[in-house]
């Protein structure tokens, strides 16, 4: 039998009121006529079991109610008249990927749907984006059942007391929010915490997939999840009664798509680290001979007198000027550095900086890694890695896990490397260099300048998003403004004094002021993301009430100690936010170890207190993906200035190179000649709409 026609049945018997047994058994009044007017309702398990009590039957073996679909939801509604919210409904359905036959009507679903999404995404305002949640929660909360997942709340007995310890505890709020499932799948399934394995998370992953709205990888993500939870639940000495063990998932770890245990390649990434490194950063020959050693000697020749007493004299006198205060760094004679290039040295800009070494570090494993999972050979030098039939089976087995919906330069960059190591570390022979050019060839991607996957993220900019993004500080500077007051008129209600901005100022508002004015920063001149980070106070000048951040050359890619510096200019509405943020906002966001930070964005949080704030441009990104809806990466900023600034004409062509930096005309072309062909044919469009009717 149903449980609201027991229920029924029992008010009908007794003659007992549904407010009067609601109380009775100690819950809210409405608890009883809630049961019978909605539809679907799931009473908790500590409902259940206090009714059950109270009209002496148990109410656990009751049938569950049935659900509704948005099709029955959509049907009721338009025999309602209400088309309003049948066109909702459907549009709900149409950009969530749901059948309405299929799809069983959640409001958490409703919920998590609008939480998860912009209104952006969807050419809405945010309050249109309001309105249609509203509409839509209501819709599914009143005209149709509730239709609750089982919960923890829905157990009773060791599982709940786990729960409860887990919510008081200490641990991270993501295990608190991600315990409830898991701990009600362990019940049902009656899983003691020591009995807990590998195989248990296998069949929750399953079980989440079945039964859960969410998508395979939302559910792998749910269970990795889980995973490090039971490493908390295991090793927390305030949850060591519940006795639970660590057990570990059966996904792959995503960033090895190769399965091959790194025990296999130690051995050629110890030479690497050891001589290839060395090599690769000028500090040793391609023979394992230092630097300093082979400076040594050649001092020692000197000395002896092998060099004309003039030239000794010149030496003398650049080295004291180098020791000067204020001067650049000594560089090598144009002779001693021939020299260091004879004996297998890297000297100057071929060397390679410590994030470059790490990339192309990691190039090297990937090659590795590919030649064992495909041959079963495993490469233990690096001259075996870089023979070109080893290059040759790792750029196939490469392509073939790397393939995606668009083309990647990612093969042709790891040949590259390899080629690079093989001609000037290895000398290998001509021959040897051919075939390996061979290989790049044939792995090279049709295209140049910006890759296709960015390509299609600027495609996505439209005239009405380009304005949206231009406008974006305006945006995200009142939604600040608008938080700021009504914290201070909630300080004022509480306290009866109305504070500065600067004292309801949090660090979640600093932050976003952070993002706002490294958006400015970047729209102005598009700058690399490693100088907005890594942007200096004393890098800022001031004149005309405009401010300037002047990136020392030797900071910028591509440029030396010799070239110019690279000048990003403010507007008057950037530099008057960067005045009153230097003054009022970020002293109000250092901690008291913090005064000395040199950055302009100094380091959050406790782990990098003297270093910049590394999570800025996510943030920006991200605020950006709010407001415009579009999701892009950091470094598209500088594309998506030229493309905007090019969208007004192709005669801005060489202001773009100027703007960006670029060394050529030919690299901005490069750049942007694939991207859109309307950049070409929206001219000839309006050359031809000028010509004279016949």
């Amino acid at each position: 039998m149903r449980l609201d026609q027991i229920l029924r049945d029992y008010l009908e018997t007794s003659g007992e009121s549904r407010r009067a047994l609601s109380l009775r058994a100690g819950l809210n009044p409405k608890t009883v006529s809630d049961i019978l007017n909605i539809p679907g309702l799931r009473p908790r398990h500590s409902t259940l079991s206090s009714l059950s009590a109270a009209i002496g039957s148990d109410l656990f073996e009751a049938q569950a109610i049935s659900s509704v679909t948005y099709s029955d939801l959509i049907d009721k509604a338009c025999g309602q008249g209400k088309s309003g919210i049948v066109s909702k409904l459907r549009w709900l359905c149409r950009h969530a990927g749901w059948a309405p036959e299929l799809k069983q009507v959640c409001k958490q679903d409703v919920i998590d749907f609008f939480d998860s999404n912009e209104p952006a995404r969807f050419d809405l305002s945010p309050g249109s984006y309001a309105t249609y949640r509203s509409a839509l929660v209501r819709a599914v909360r009143l005209n149709q059942p509730r239709e609750r997942k089982r919960s923890i709340n829905d157990i009773a007995g060791h599982y709940q007391e786990v729960y409860k310890a887990v919510q008081e505890g200490d641990l991270p709020n993501s295990a608190k929010y991600a315990c409830g499932p898991f701990l009600v799948f362990l019940h049902d399934q009656e899983i003691a915490p020591g009995e807990i394995t590998s195989a248990t998370l296998s069949a929750y992953y399953n079980h989440r997939v079945e039964t859960s709205s969410k998508s395979a990888a939302r559910c792998e993500k749910h269970v990795r999840e889980i995973s490090t939870l039971l490493d908390h639940l295991a090793s927390a000495p305030q949850l060591s009664r519940f006795r639970f063990v660590p057990a570990d998932h059966n996904f792959d770890d995503g960033r090895d798509k190769f399965r091959v245990e790194p025990e296999l390649i130690a051995p050629l990434l110890e030479e690497f680290d050891t001589r290839v490194a060395l090599w690769a950063q000028g500090k040793a020959s391609r023979d394992g001979l230092s630097r300093a050693e082979f400076i040594a000697r050649m001092d020692r020749q000197e000395a002896t007198g092998e060099i004309s007493a003039k030239k000794a004299k010149l030496r003398v006198k650049r080295q004291e000027k180098a020791g000067r205060s204020g001067q650049a760094t000594k560089q090598d004679t144009p002779s001693r550095s021939e020299l260091l290039r004879q004996a297998g040295f890297l000297v100057g800009k071929h060397t390679w900086n410590d994030k470059t070494l790490a990339t192309r570090r990691g190039y090297i494993v990937s090659l590795a890694k590919a030649v064992a999972s495909s041959a079963e050979v495993v490469p233990e030098t690096i001259e075996e890695l870089t023979d070109p039939e080893f290059l040759d089976v790792a750029a196939e087995v490469l392509k073939e896990v790397n393939q995606g919906d668009f083309p990647s330069a990612y093969v042709t960059s790891v040949l590259k490397t390899a080629r690079k190591i093989a001609r000037d570390y290895l000398c290998r022979p001509p021959e040897d260099l051919r075939e390996i050019d061979d290989t790049i060839a044939l792995h090279k991607v049709n295209y140049q300048g910006i890759a296709p996957r960015n390509m299609s993220k600027l495609r996505q900019f439209n005239d009405t998003r380009i304005q949206q993004t231009i406008d974006l500080s305006a945006m995200l500077l009142a939604d600040i403004d608008a938080s700021i007051k009504a914290k201070r008129k909630s300080w004022q209600k509480k306290n009866g004094v109305l504070p500065p901005p600067a004292e309801v100022l949090d660090p979640d508002l600093g932050r976003d002021i952070m993002a706002t004015l490294a958006h400015d920063i970047l729209l102005a001149r598009a700058p690399r993301s490693a100088n907005v980070l890594g942007a200096r106070l004393d890098w800022i000048t001031w004149a005309d009430g405009r401010a300037r951040i002047v990136v020392p050359s030797s900071e910028v890619k591509m440029r030396s100690a010799g070239d110019a510096d690279l000048t990003v200019q403010l507007g008057k509405t950037a530099s008057k936010l960067l005045k009153t943020y230097l003054e009022a906002v970020r002293p109000a966001m250092l901690a008291p170890h913090q005064m000395k930070n040199p950055y302009l964005f100094p380091g959050q949080g406790k782990t990098n207190v003297d270093d910049y704030y590394s999570g800025l441009l996510h943030r920006v990104t991200k605020r950006l993906h709010q407001k415009v809806g579009v999701r892009i990466n950091p470094h598209l900023y500088r594309h998506l200035i030229g493309w905007i600034w090019l969208k007004d004409s192709l005669d801005n062509l060489p202001k773009v190179q100027r703007l960006l930096g670029h060394k050529k005309l030919q690299t901005t072309i490069d750049h942007y000649a694939e991207l859109d062909e309307s950049l070409v044919f929206d001219e000839w469009l309006a050359r031809l709409d000028r010509r004279p009717a016949a």
